[in-house]
């Protein structure tokens, strides 16, 4: 295994994910979805699969460890590790945007294992939530458009979230919508050069916007509590109008820039 210079690790050995996965060509129709084409080669260069669907793991794809560079539309996680590293601790390296070019950063080049996004695939601007069981995005994940009574297998587990659309959501430490309240908002903003737009409020770890992991039981849209969440520093590596991109966390001995490129 490759030198880890994320600490992402969660205790759940032997879990195997089943989201439907795709690996196709792109077309017309899929345009105004989220999607993501990942390339063999630096530059949008070499072998090519566009992927619009959770992919717990490339192997067999011709894509495992074979990624250096992505054409996308939306937040999209690439793991080290299958599965989203849930059974061992690996690199996140995230990109969000409106048809971004990104190259990947010589550490990341040849890595990734397993790729998902974050959002409603259908409507790339769509109000949602996902909370995942994992800092840094790893592990398992709960996906929500609407008010969540109950977060069912993810109750009391969750340790990251990230929201899309326009719309501000309130987290509770009970079921029910009852106990410990928080708003979260929007934290980002992306524009394409046809005035199109998405945004995102990305929150790595439960401790950065001030609650303690593993407390949320339920979700409702809009804000309905006096709190709001302070947005958390994200460390882009590079930053632009239609997005951004970096590791979803490196510890603080590790940080470093790393070379990108946007088209």
């Amino acid at each position: 295994m490759k030198t880890l210079l994320l600490v992402c690790g969660i205790f759940l050995a032997g879990t195997v994910f089943s989201e439907a996965s795709s690996i196709e060509d792109r077309n017309d129709e899929n345009a105004q979805r989220l999607y993501t084409r990942i390339y063999s080669r630096l530059g949008g260069r070499g072998e090519y699969a566009d992927i619009y669907d959770y992919i717990p793991d490339l192997f067999g794809s011709g894509f495992n460890d074979n990624i250096e560079s992505v054409l996308q539309t939306g937040m999209w996680m690439y793991y080290e590790n299958n599965n989203y590293n849930v059974e061992y601790s690996g690199r996140v390296y995230f990109v969000h945007g409106i048809d971004l070019r990104v190259d990947f950063p010589s550490s990341f080049r040849n890595a990734a294992s397993s790729i998902r996004y974050a959002g409603d695939r259908h409507n790339p601007n769509g109000n949602t939530w996902t909370l995942f069981d994992g800092e840094y995005f790893c592990g398992q994940s709960f996906f929500g458009a609407t008010d969540a009574y109950s977060l069912q297998y993810l109750d009391m587990k969750a340790s990251s979230l990230v929201i899309t659309g326009s719309s501000p959501w309130t987290i509770y430490s009970g079921q029910g919508y009852t106990g410990d309240n928080l708003c979260v908002y929007p934290t980002d903003h992306d524009t394409g050069s046809a005035g199109d737009y998405l945004d995102f409020g990305i929150y790595p770890t439960m401790s950065a916007i001030g609650i303690p992991d593993n407390t949320i039981r339920s979700v409702r849209q809009g804000c309905w509590s006096k709190k709001i969440a302070q947005p958390p520093k994200i460390e882009y590596e590079e930053r632009r109008e239609n997005g951004g991109w970096g590791y979803a966390h490196l510890p603080e001995s590790l940080l470093r820039k790393s070379s990108g490129s946007q088209q």
